[in-house]
């Protein structure tokens, strides 16, 4: 049996980095589908205009990506996308790359740092993906 640690919020923090072209995909085809689904339902009364946009703002519950059911979609984009606002200079470089699949030691010899700062910087990152998620509620530290 794998002991369970502290630490599966950070690996739901890098699937979600990892795969944030997969989830805004998979939350914009639930939108989609909704619509026509609605659109399909003949019992249906009152204004699809209303209905629609009711829709429309009402957060998703869940997605299925890459096999793994991820709660609360939306609010976890708008994790990544703070993130991302938030880095800058050398932390932005580091952010990106790291979550695009770009070689650390590539990363490494194009800012000119040594390993351990590249992994300090991810570090911070992570960190304020965690505190961002806390404030929106989708992962819960203790």
């Amino acid at each position: 049996m794998q002991r369970r640690t502290g630490t599966e919020y950070m690996r739901k923090i890098d699937f979600v980095f990892y795969h944030e072209r997969e989830i805004r995909e998979a939350v914009l085809d639930a939108r989609e589908s909704a619509g026509k689904s609605a659109a399909r339902n003949k019992n249906h009364v009152g204004d699809p205009t209303a209905a629609k946009a009711i829709r429309n703002v009402t957060p998703l519950r869940s997605v299925r990506v890459r096999g793994m059911h991820l709660e609360w979609p939306e609010h976890w984009l708008k994790v990544v996308d703070a993130v991302y606002a938030w880095c800058t200079g050398d932390r932005q470089v580091v952010a990106e790359d790291r979550y695009h699949g770009v070689d650390y030691a590539d990363t490494c010899v194009k800012l000119s740092i040594s390993t351990k700062t590249y992994y300090n910087i991810l570090n911070e990152v992570r960190q304020r993906a965690a505190l961002c998620a806390v404030q929106l509620g989708v992962i819960k530290v203790c």
